[in-house]
């Protein structure tokens, strides 16, 4: 559930700027210990940790040799073993699954030789495949270990208490591991005295009654995730000890029966995540006291309106979700005075005012001011109003001041009117949505003149047509392209013959009525789409897409033969002839 939004502006944010104010803290520390860390000649393998590594590889499942190089005397020359350059000591045990470089996963037993060992203080298992193994108990009695990463590598049952003897640990990731991974008590926890991090993400904690009065004895944290951990309701909480908090993400539980006046005292929170958390009732105003939240996702909560005026006076925002709330347009009149803003989500309201654009557009100016070149240059580049009631045109002033904007989506509202031309200016722009919507006139080769970052494209159903010449090449490179029920025929649109990269094409229903290119038919989109036309032509034999849709044309001839790679074809009214054969 908390990966909904890994590929948005919110993780990167959370982990691309938030999260690396723990790291700093966290390699300060480690930093006379890493100064000493390397491959280098001088390190001199210990035997015996040679022998402990050696043991652990024989318990572990290697499909794709990843641990070939465990072979020689050196072994501090192995890959993902990092010793101390001057004694030879293991401190580092990275077997992190890289899927960036093709490695094969690791699965299998792990040895409890690990305990060998002794001034080992990194460990990450992460992302491999560990198939519903328990914790082992020991790694508790890793009494050096300062960061410990099991995250996405399939253990499951009970976390064991034995983890809380880990004093010296500062960094602790165990997100998503397994969906039988669960702690029945935290009290383990107040044993980490010195930690820092901590991911529970996707732990089952309904049974930890007291996991917040353990949190609260942790008073060096810095970062606490507990996003989908069926938390048991939060209590009040007399007094906040853990107030060095910077990150607190509570998403994705049921928090309706909770107090949280105890956020008040958590005056150095930077980011704060209650999405979808089931709460009730008025936006706690304990939050009024956290001035320095950069992060705010409060998105699909059952509060109440109005949105309390305090909230625009958090003048520090950077990242504000404020989506699916099904709030009014009055609700949202302070959004402009927050300046700081990189990233906002209004969609799935009941906006019904243009005005909103215009509050936009001024924060947008605000930005590019000479006031706010302290700024260090940043400016809006995520907004999204989609899913409201928005009528009317959208004022090219938006388009003009917001050049900065990378995601931008007006899609399912009732926007009409032309499209401005001012579009084809926000040259830094990825992901554009204006589907469902009534848009009229033309799109034209100038709505796109220096979009030259675009990669997705979504305009379906409007009224407007497609229209650009049949030699242009556009300046982007899309991998996904919707215009369903757009006006894009008679002709096959050749510039797609120029987009190299692309996975997702839907082009149904947009009155083509050629035949299609030869070219297209060695392309090797993920999803094609061209049903509802009137397509002529032969389908040849050929490689297809792993969807294809091309239903409701005007295709002759005999059927094509099947590559074993579709996985979804629909080859209905079409005109046909011959055998069925090609299709068994």
């Amino acid at each position: 559930m908390c990966a909904l939004k890994s590929s948005s502006l919110m993780e990167l944010y959370m982990k691309g700027m938030v999260v690396p104010l723990l790291y700093v803290l966290f390699n300060i520390i480690a930093t006379k210990f890493d100064c000493c860390i390397g491959h280098s000649p001088k390190a001199l393998c210990r035997k015996e940790e040679r022998e402990a590594l050696l043991s652990f590889k024989r318990g572990i499942y290697d499909p794709s040799n990843r641990l070939s190089s465990w072979t020689n005397e050196e072994c501090c020359n192995w890959k993902g073993v990092h010793c101390h350059n001057t004694t030879g000591h293991v401190l580092k045990l990275n077997l992190q699954w890289d899927l960036n470089q093709d490695q094969g996963f690791l699965g299998g037993e792990i040895s409890s030789s690990l305990l060998d060992l002794k001034h080992l203080h990194h460990l990450d298992l992460s992302y491999n495949k560990f198939g519903g193994l328990h914790i082992p108990k020991f790694f508790g009695s890793l009494s050096n270990l300062k960061y410990l990463d099991l995250s996405h590598a399939g253990f499951s049952g009970v976390i064991p208490d034995e983890l809380g003897n880990l004093s010296k640990l500062h960094y602790l990731d165990i997100e998503e591991s397994h969906p039988d991974l669960n702690a029945k008590d935290l009290e383990w926890i107040s044993g980490l005295i010195s930690l820092k991090f901590l991911d529970m993400t996707g732990v089952d904690l309904s049974k930890a009654s007291n996991w917040l009065q353990v949190m609260n004895k942790l008073h060096s944290l810095s970062v606490l995730l507990l996003c989908s951990c069926e938390l048991p309701a939060i209590g009040p909480l007399p007094h906040v000890n853990f107030s060095s908090l910077l990150t607190l993400d509570l998403s994705f539980n049921d928090l309706s029966s909770s107090s949280f006046d105890w956020f008040a005292d958590l005056s150095s929170l930077t980011a704060l995540n209650l999405e979808y958390s089931q709460i009730h009732g008025l936006i706690p105003s304990s939050l009024r006291n956290l001035t320095s939240l950069g992060f705010l996702d409060i998105c699909g909560n059952n509060f109440a309106p109005p949105i309390p005026n305090w909230l625009y006076h958090i003048t520090a925002l950077e990242y504000l979700d404020l989506g699916l709330l099904g709030f009014e347009s009055n609700n949202f009149h302070g959004i402009g005075n927050l300046t700081s803003l990189i990233h906002l989500d209004l969609s799935y309201n009941a906006l019904d005012q243009v005005e909103i654009f215009r509050a936009l557009g001024n924060l947008c100016s605000f930005q590019l001011s000479k006031f706010s070149y302290y700024r260090l240059g940043k400016s809006l580049m995520f907004f999204s109003v989609r899913g409201n009631q928005l009528s009317g045109s959208i004022p090219d002033s938006i388009l003009e001041e917001c050049r900065s904007l990378v995601h931008l989506d007006f899609s399912e509202n009732q926007l009409s009117g032309q499209i401005p031309l001012s579009l084809g200016g926000i040259s830094s722009l990825h992901y554009l949505n204006i589907g469902n919507n009534f848009f009229k006139g033309i799109m034209s080769e100038k709505h796109f003149a220096n979009l030259t970052s675009l990669e997705e494209l979504y305009a379906t159903p409007n009224l407007f047509a497609w229209q650009v010449s049949s030699n242009w090449t556009p300046p982007f490179q899309l991998r996904k392209l919707c215009l369903a029920d757009c006006f894009v025929g008679p002709q096959f649109p050749a510039w797609l013959q120029t987009q190299k990269y692309l996975e997702e094409l839907r082009l149904q229903n947009t009155g083509i009525s050629s035949a299609i290119p030869a070219w297209f038919w060695t392309t090797s989109c993920d999803v094609v789409d061209l049903s509802q036309n009137q397509i002529i032509g032969v389908i040849p034999r050929t490689h297809y897409s792993s969807r294809v849709y091309l239903g409701s044309n005007n295709f002759t001839g005999p059927l094509p033969q099947i590559s074993s790679d579709v996985t979804e074809l629909i080859l209905s009214n079409n005109l046909f002839s011959g055998s069925l054969s090609p299709m068994l």
